[in-house]
């Protein structure tokens, strides 16, 4: 290309040294939103109220107020921009600035704008304030306009002729021949430079300039001014080669101004390169093109401006770009400022520019983009600020540090069908009260997908995907507001965040799934809201991390999660209405230490890898009408002295271990709530100070047990069944474990139904103990004690109560009738059972039984139909204490010793349909037991302790007893 400058021009240009690296944004920065920095001059600008680059511009001739609305082309053509001011949500916080790292009653978040409509515009978003930025590109005059337009000015009024007018048709070429001025501007040329053709008498004079420029690179001292009424056309010349003709400056002043409220400029195939001959920092008044007021057309242009801006507009200037190139500016490629408006469009590319490929700040400012790409900026590839507004439509934000960025109360950004991928930080960050919204857009393989920060900052998105972000998705932090319709979070390290006190993410039929760590995480005061939504396939499904975190749910699903599908900690908060947590590896719904609360309603937590629910270390957590099924270990686990779960109407059925199980202090509590089918046990209280408490409650069918406490545990039960369990309806097993039951059944268990053994504890009152299959209640093994109250234990498989292994069992007026073999059974040295005020009548074989050392005591007791005899006793040491009972009407004998063993009658007790005398009463005594004199008083004396011991305040001795612990 031939180059119009002088020889030592040209060999400083071959000398220049290379410019310097674009500035990159520091990681604290980015991390957190932080778009100011003294080293970032792009932040700067961005933050300046008042654009300092722009504060010292030559105004040219200003237009009193009520003459601007006036100002337009002859042809209507206006340059007037319809804005609108968000009003967005008020929430109140975190630097997205780390890995989030946490795994928690909560309140809904509400949403505070109406549902997103794709078909209004900007996608039935408010953009602003009263409407969105007029997107409709500006209308530029064509050839047959440029026709219209000197008509009109040469005929006034004729020019409403109709168009087949023979005066119009006459006088078009006359007219166009005088006011249409064709100048060109080369080296041989009456013109050598553009700003002189544009001076000229000839360009003054006429309405339409047309400039043709011959190729070559023309070195400009002084810039080309548009400054009058006119229409300009400035081309290369019809012969000119593409790219060939370049206008270029080294001195500091720009290449093409329009100052002009009425001119209308149109540039094409030209290029501008404002070069200097040394490296240089970055200069905000090196403008390559600018445009103060008026209208400038770009088609096919090249711009760079290697220290400042490659094309600026102010006030009411319009810059449209069409098919351009702009690249390698030191500061911005295209900017609007003090209320300017720029168009880019039609596949134009804006690329590696230092600081900003696209700046718009200040109220009134504004940019169209639409089909173009901006990438490889070294800071942002769209910057937002001081209130003004971008409208952006299938464009791609590649490559760049930041893809978008606005920032500032006022500030808009409205995108649709946008790709906003592989920038190094963040694709889009909205701050400090600016808002934006994105419809159909993607945010793909940036270090964060979506960031918002800061109170009054709001960010809406529909049918957006964020995936392959390193970091996040979507994350709103220090009082931030997002709202996502429709939108997925995938293959990011955590989906969505929420953080710091007054953020705020709601979330409608969304997915978050696929990411490494948390699909939903909310920490450090952050709020969500989602509803509809999926977040599985992740380590986590949801996680509310510290106090002040709060997360609501409602239909959503957390399930095939690696760990939890939802998880509370370290105080943080999540409610879930109509959920499901289904097939996570480890938990369903899991909640830590004290302050983390979770309460769900209608949901389903099941096949998870071990529990469906599991509270620990202090968290509570609150079921109703919920379904815990098929979990490989355990429907409810609590663990840890604090920890709590509440239970209504909910079911823990099919379970790999426990329906419900309680352990280190843990305590649960459930009303109307079904244990059923768990392959081990219903209920279990495992350890000291563990507690488990049951109301109108229900575990039957399970694989060993229905109820238990072990190792320490406690539990009470008030109006509830167990069932059909395999072995054990309810038992207490191991020193101080212990069960008060109250109004309770226990009917068809496989063995027993209710149990003391190895030391632990049982008390009962009102009970029903009935059909199982050997035992009704037992007390075995040493220190075991079952007292029962007003029981019944009827038609069981063997014995109705018993005592043996040194256990010890207390009736009192309870009811022991037609068990298969015995009502009452004490066995083994050091068991006894001791009855007072109770019926053991018509039982398969006996009313009372005694063998190998136990040994029982009655105390006005009725043991009477039963089939063999109603009191007997084997083995030596064996032995029954009557006193004031029945003992009548029985099958064989009423009464019977053998093998050494010794029954006792004293006071009024009978032993025959008719009470026999006194004299004869002893006799039998003696001849039954086989005692003589000397033993009667020594039977004497055992009667007397077991009288002393069975006083009627014994009976309210036992009622004290099964009353719950405070």
């Amino acid at each position: 290309m031939e180059s119009f400058r002088s020889g030592n021009d040209a060999e400083r240009a071959q000398k220049r040294p290379r410019r310097s690296a674009p500035a990159s944004v520091s990681d604290e920065g980015a991390a957190g939103l932080e778009l100011s920095s003294t080293q970032d001059a792009g932040s700067a600008f961005l933050s300046h109220p008042a654009s300092p680059a722009f504060a010292n511009v030559e105004a040219g001739p200003a237009l009193p107020a009520e003459e601007e609305s006036s100002s337009q082309s002859p042809l209507g053509w206006s340059s007037s921009i319809n804005l609108q001011l968000h009003a967005p949500v008020q929430p109140a916080t975190p630097t997205l600035d780390e890995p989030f790292d946490g795994m928690a009653q909560g309140s809904d978040v509400p949403s505070t704008r109406p549902p997103l409509d794709s078909s209004a515009p900007c996608g039935g978003l408010e953009c602003g304030g009263s409407e969105c930025i007029n997107s409709t590109e500006t209308k530029f005059p064509t050839a047959d306009d440029d026709a219209e337009r000197m008509l009109a000015f040469a005929m006034g009024l004729h020019s409403k002729l109709g168009a087949s007018s023979l005066l119009r048709t006459l006088n078009s070429n006359v007219v166009q021949s005088i006011l249409c001025c064709e100048l060109t501007v080369g080296p041989t040329k009456h013109f050598s430079t553009l700003r002189a053709a544009l001076a000229s008498g000839e360009a003054s004079c006429a309405t339409v300039v047309r400039v043709n420029i011959e190729p070559g690179r023309h070195v400009m001292d002084l810039e080309a001014e548009v400054t009058v009424d006119r229409r300009v056309l400035i081309r290369p010349t019809a012969s000119a080669p593409a790219g060939s003709v370049v206008l270029s400056s080294t001195t500091g002043r720009p290449l093409l101004r329009v100052a002009n409220p009425a001119a209308i400029v149109e540039v094409s195939d030209l290029s501008f390169e404002f070069k200097t001959d040394q490296a240089v920092s970055t200069d905000l008044k090196q403008r390559c093109i600018w445009v103060t007021d008026g209208a400038l057309l770009l088609k096919q242009c090249k711009v760079s401006s290697d220290a400042g801006i490659g094309v600026c507009v102010l006030r009411n200037g319009v810059v449209r770009c069409e098919g351009c190139d702009v690249s390698d500016c030191g500061f911005v490629g295209v900017a609007s400022a003090q209320g300017g408006r720029a168009e880019i469009t039609q596949s134009c590319r804006i690329a590696h520019n230092r600081h900003f490929g696209v700046l718009s700040t200040d109220p009134g400012s504004c940019t169209m983009i639409r089909d173009s790409d901006l990438c490889d900026n070294g800071t942002y590839g769209v910057g937002v600020g001081a209130g003004a507004k971008v409208h952006a439509t299938a464009i791609k934000l590649e490559r760049n540090q930041v893809g978008l960025v606005s920032k500032g109360d006022g500030s808009h950004v409205h995108l649709s069908d946008c790709h906003v991928s592989a920038n190094a930080r963040m694709g889009l960050g909205v701050r400090e009260g600016a808002t934006a919204d994105a419809i159909d857009c993607k945010m793909q393989r940036n270090q964060y997908g979506v960031c918002v920060s800061n109170s009054g900052s709001l960010v809406s998105l529909l049918r957006c995907d964020l995936s392959e972000n390193a970091t996040h998705g979507l994350g709103a932090s220090e009082g931030g507001a997002i709202e996502a319709t429709s939108c997925q979070m995938r293959q990011n390290q955590v989906g969505v965040v929420s953080k710091g006190t007054g953020s705020v993410v709601v979330l409608s039929k969304c997915k978050a799934n696929n990411n490494g760590r948390i699909g939903v995480g909310i920490r450090e005061g952050g709020t969500a809201k989602a509803s509809g939504c999926e977040m599985r396939n992740n380590q986590y499904g949801v996680c509310s991390l510290n106090a002040g975190a709060v997360v609501s749910l409602k239909d959503c699903d957390a399930s095939h999660n690696e760990r939890y599908g939802i998880s509370s900690s370290d105080g943080g908060v999540i409610d879930g209405t109509d959920c499901r947590f289904n097939n996570n590896q480890q938990l369903g719904v899991g909640a830590w230490h004290a302050g983390s609360k979770v309460t769900l309603l209608r949901c389903v937590s099941s096949l998870n890898g071990r529990t469906g629910l599991a509270s620990r270390v202090g968290a509570a957590v609150t079921a109703v009408d919920c379904t815990l099924k098929r979990n490989q270990q355990f429907g409810v686990y609590v663990s840890g002295e604090g920890s709590q779960v509440q239970l209504d109407r909910c079911g823990a059925s099919g379970n790999g271990l426990y329906g419900v199980g309680a352990s280190e202090g843990g305590m649960a509590e459930a009303t109307s709530c079904r244990m059923e089918k768990n392959q081990q046990a219903g209920v279990v209280a495992k350890d000291s100070g563990s507690k488990i408490v049951l109301r109108d409650s229900e575990a039957s069918d399970n694989g060993r047990i229905g109820v238990a406490a072990i190792v320490g545990g406690s539990v009470e039960a008030t109006r509830c069944y167990t069932r059909r369990n395999a072995r054990v309806g309810t038992g207490s097993w191991n020193a101080g474990s212990t069960v008060t039951l109250q109004g309770c059944t226990s009917v068809s268990n496989g063995a027993t139904g209710l149990t003391a053994i190895e030391g632990g504890t049982l008390s009962a009152a009102q009970c029903m103990i009935a059909c199982n299959g050997r035992v009704g209640a037992v007390a075995k093994d040493g220190r075991s004690t079952v007292t029962l109250v007003e029981c019944t234990a009827r038609e069981n498989g063997r014995i109705g109560v018993g005592a043996r292994g040194q256990g010890q069992l207390t009736a009192l007026r309870c009811v022991v009738v037609r068990n298969q073999q015995s009502g009452a059974v004490a066995k083994d040295a050091g068991s006894k059972v001791s009855m007072v005020d109770s019926q053991l009548n018509e039982n398969g074989r006996y009313g009372v039984s005694v063998r190998e050392g136990g040994t029982a005591e009655a105390r006005s007791c009725q043991v009477r139909r039963n089939e063999h005899v109603g009191v007997c006793a084997w083995n030596a040491t064996s032995s029954v204490a009557l006193w004031h009972c029945d003992v009548t009407a029985n099958g064989h004998n009423s009464i019977g010793a053998r093998d050494g063993s010794a029954v006792h009658c004293c006071g009024q007790t009978k032993t025959a349909d008719t009470e026999p005398e006194p004299a004869a009463l002893a006799t039998q005594s003696r001849s039954c037991s086989g005692l003589d004199e000397e033993d009667d008083g020594e039977g004497a004396a055992v009667l007397a302790g077991w009288e002393a011991r069975a006083q009627p305040s014994l009976g309210d001795a036992f009622m004290e007893a099964l009353q719950p612990t405070p």
